[in-house]
């Protein structure tokens, strides 16, 4: 599949177009003031440094776009005018959905009192889509991949809130929505694969990204699980830290884990559960496809070995640390 004739009939380069962060501004200033005044402050300092109010790196802290644009370069799709215009709004769109699940994910943890926001996040994926109908035609896969991704990640979020705020736990089943949960993180990568032309090389890398970006949601919740304790959720970690002691009590589960992370092997274990199919994936994924991909991934994948260490250092913060939400 490649790109539309739309991307390769583009007269003038546009590779020197606005940054997430300006892009985002630009957006937001043609919505509704309120509206485009509410969503710039969840959004805004998120992308921009505390420092020099800009972020230098525009891609910091967002793997899921080091991963396309390794893929762009690896594929040569970045060596042209128009390809790297399409890798620029790829990763645009791709920043654009994030953001419309960090909204959604933020009202359903009630860490936002503004219902009025999901509904603004329309903007946002309105902007996704239209960015992406400059380089793929109606009956590209893109369009199917993309909508799928969305669905995925908007039912992944609903169910998860609803059981991880239970005892009556499927492991299994939520290892399989946190695969869901960032399906939507996918959608640059997918693009730029079938810009290039390369199906067979998304249909080994699908899988690969789905078990990092699970390992990644067990990382999370290991750092999160005070913090998720006290909103009234027991994420995958805590639950398999704690199993078969639960409480209604943050501080109950919390010295649990606190005691079994100092005394048992539950964190080896656990890490191991995060790191087990990334093995699997890599050995089904071909390095030759994108070295830089498959070296960011096996990466990450030896990071977990030493991870256990760090976080030892920093249980006793687990049954130590005040109630930081209520």
């Amino acid at each position: 599949m490649t790109a539309s004739p739309a991307a390769a009939a583009i007269a003038e380069p546009r590779c020197d177009r606005l940054g997430i962060p300006e892009r985002l501004g630009a957006l937001l200033g043609r919505c509704d003031p309120g509206a485009g005044r509410a969503l710039a402050e969840r959004l805004l300092p998120a992308t921009t440094s505390s420092v020099t109010g800009r972020r230098p790196d525009a891609d910091r802290g967002f793997s899921w776009l080091r991963i396309p644009r390794s893929l762009a370069a690896g594929f040569g799709l970045d060596a042209t005018p128009p390809g790297r215009v399409l890798l620029e709004d790829l990763c645009w769109l791709q920043y654009c959905v994030y953001a419309v699940f960090r909204i959604q994910d933020d009202l359903v943890d009630g860490e936002c009192d503004d219902p009025t926001l999901g509904v603004q996040t329309n903007t946002l994926l309105v902007e996704a889509a239209h960015r992406a109908t400059d380089h793929f035609a109606a009956g590209s896969p893109f369009w199917q991949l993309f909508q799928d991704s969305v669905d995925a990640t908007s039912r992944a979020i609903l169910t998860l809130r609803r059981l991880q705020r239970s005892t009556d736990r499927d492991p299994g089943e939520e290892l399989r929505l946190y695969a869901e949960l960032s399906a939507s993180l996918k959608i640059a990568t997918a693009g730029v694969a079938l810009a290039a032309g390369r199906d067979d090389a998304w249909r080994q890398l699908s899988p690969a990204l789905d078990a990092f970006w699970v390992a990644a949601q067990i990382v999370d919740d290991l750092r999160d699980v005070r913090d998720d304790l006290d909103a009234g959720a027991i994420n995958h970690a805590a639950w398999f830290l704690s199993h078969p002691v639960f409480s209604s009590s943050a501080e109950a589960i919390a010295a649990v884990v606190a005691s079994n992370l100092a005394t048992t092997d539950r964190l080896e274990r656990l890490l191991d559960r995060a790191g087990a199919p990334m093995d699997r994936a890599l050995a089904g994924l071909d390095r030759e496809l994108c070295p830089a991909v498959y070296d960011h991934l096996a990466d990450y994948r030896r990071g977990l070995v030493d991870l256990a260490g760090v976080i030892r250092q920093r249980a006793s913060r687990l049954s130590t640390a005040p109630a930081g939400r209520g």
